[in-house]
């Protein structure tokens, strides 16, 4: 039996095929006629894909039992990012910052990778090389992640941000400082408090001056008296009495407010005096361009490229290690054989001056260039990637991160790592302590208002009651004007009185009667008046205080 005839046999058993992978058609439930010489191609495709199946599972499975080889910068300063003592020896100690951060992230993976360190002489840009031709299979330390190294590797996640700023060294401002007391405030607030004592002097005085002597007196006196009072409450000095208790309460209020003015006022015009006092030295890579000063950077990092990127010329470029070599620089200045600035990246800078000393004598200042970060080095394509970077997302996440920073940046680390270089304090606005007015105001209006409204009101009942009492004699002394109809002549006084008498018992309920002490009989030339002492009046109720408040005005 030829082959042809012993392939269609064994493949005579098949009428349908399902083939789910690898690129063929696919039979849902219908039975499909392969014609012999096609089924043998299949059976062929089949075997080839299975085989490569098993070669790929061999290949990651031997992958991941191989021992990776990474390389680690040996740095000779900054070395709280990354150290290695004795290198490539037994002996061989791999610390630091980045390390932490990466042997935590690979504990995280899952199946765990086998990794040994292996120290690299050399500039970041070549161990970025050295990883993507394959001579380490990944690198590990403080690698900034740029482009140029994006093109040529795969960087993980960054475990930190980065930026480039300037370091430079704060002088001394020996000019006068004349008007820097206004500074502290914005024109707004002083305004606002110039204000606001002219408003309290004045709510004081309204509600005082009734009663109170001191508020008293001459225009000019009350207005200098309430001024005085005002704006001594500055500082706390006012001795003149208020005894209201609406204005004490508005003057306590008041002096909250001055309190809280005041020390923010003391604790800004501090840290602007030393502001004022300590200016850096260069603030902008332009001032440096136009003034031909010479710039440090960083021994082997991304940073030379970057400045002759922006027109700097080698010869100006001075490279630097560590930390004491950039302070010596900076101190000796360009003219001197050192530089003006070092350029570098923010948390490098920010480890700087960690130190107390040298946070005293140099500065950060022109947050210039944003990279994304610092990573870890693999070549393109490598799975390892992926995993490695949600291994990262997971660790910064959690207080592990905090606690790496912590270990070996310091605490003060941690609220600088953002970047933000450091600024000099703003004058305090008026929004600010806008809630502090408004309180005042509102508590003053409100005393002003009870004040006027108890004036009023009190006035008012004054006007009321003399109106009362103006009608009660009106009634009186027309009581008075009925009652005393005197006779023209002695003759006549006692019928009159005898029909006053009955008039005032029937219908005003009092009665007067005259008498005559001592009285000598009326001459030809005698007056017929009846003497004003000689009559005596008695009245009841009301109309007796009428008719008494008449006579009273009468004599």
């Amino acid at each position: 039996m030829s082959e042809k005839v012993r392939c269609q046999s064994w493949l005579s058993g098949f009428s349908s095929w399902r083939i789910p992978i690898w690129g063929f058609a696919v039979s849902r439930g219908r039975h499909i006629d392969v014609p012999s010489n096609e089924r043998i191609s299949v059976y062929t495709e089949i075997t080839d894909a299975n085989e490569l199946g098993r070669q790929n599972i061999g290949e990651v499975s031997k992958g991941y039992d191989k021992i990776l080889r990474i390389a680690v910068p040996h740095k000779h300063g900054f070395q709280a990012f990354v150290n290695i003592t004795h290198p490539n020896t037994v002996r061989q100690k791999v610390t630091g910052y980045s390390i932490d951060i990466f042997t935590t992230a690979m504990e995280k993976l899952q199946p765990p990778r086998q990794y040994k360190f292996f120290s690299f002489d050399g500039t970041y840009d070549e161990i970025v090389r050295n990883v993507s031709t394959g001579v380490y299979d990944a690198a590990v330390g403080d690698v900034t992640i740029t482009a140029e190294r994006v093109m040529n590797a795969d960087f993980t996640m960054p475990y930190t941000q980065s930026g480039l700023s300037l370091l430079v060294l704060s002088v001394n401002d020996s000019k006068p400082i004349q008007w820097i007391f206004l500074e502290p405030l914005t024109k707004e607030l002083w305004f606002a408090t110039v204000g606001g004592f002219f408003f309290t002097g004045f709510v004081v005085w309204m509600i005082e001056r009734p009663r109170n002597p001191e508020y008293q007196g001459s225009s000019l006196r009350q207005f200098s008296n309430a001024s005085y009072f005002a704006f001594s409450t500055l500082t706390f000095s006012h001795d003149q009495i208020i005894r209201s208790p609406l204005s004490k309460f508005v003057v306590v209020i008041w002096c909250f407010v001055v309190l809280v003015i005041v020390q923010s006022y003391t604790a800004n015009l501090s840290s602007m005096l030393t502001a004022k006092r300590l200016q850096p030295s260069v603030t902008n890579l332009n001032q440096l361009m136009l003034n031909g000063d010479y710039i440090g950077y960083k021994d082997g990092t991304f940073v030379r490229s970057f400045l002759r990127k922006e027109g700097f010329p080698d010869e100006r470029l001075r490279a630097y290690i560590n930390q004491t070599e950039y302070a010596e620089a900076l101190r000796k200045g360009s003219r001197n054989g050192g530089v003006s600035a070092v350029v570098d990246e923010i948390p490098y800078l920010t480890y700087f001056l960690l130190d107390h000393e040298r946070k005293k004598e140099f500065k950060i200042v022109n947050y210039m260039y944003r990279t994304p970060g610092l990573g870890f080095v693999f070549p393109l394509g490598s799975p390892l990637v992926h995993n490695l970077s949600i291994a990262i997302l997971d660790l910064t996440g959690g207080d592990e991160i905090s606690q790496i920073e912590e270990k070996w940046l310091g605490t003060a680390a941690l609220s600088t790592s953002d970047g933000n270089p450091i600024a000099d304090s703003a004058p305090l606005s008026l929004r600010s302590f806008s809630g502090l007015f408004v309180i005042t105001g509102c508590v003053s209006t409100l005393m002003l208002l009870i004040r006027i409204t108890s004036s009023v009101y009190a006035r008012y009942t004054r006007l009321r009651g003399s109106h009362l009492q103006n009608s009660d004699t009106d009634n009186g002394s027309a009581h008075i004007e009925e009652s005393s109809g005197l006779p023209d002549d002695m003759g006549n006084g006692s019928a009159d009185q005898h029909h006053n008498e009955d008039r005032s018992e029937h219908g005003l309920g009092a009665h007067w009667r005259s008498t005559s002490v001592g009285r000598e009989e009326p001459g030809p030339n005698h007056n017929s008046s009846v003497p004003a002492d000689s009559v005596q009046i008695e009245m009841s109720g009301s109309t007796e205080q009428g008719v008494a408040m008449a006579l009273q005005a009468a004599t």
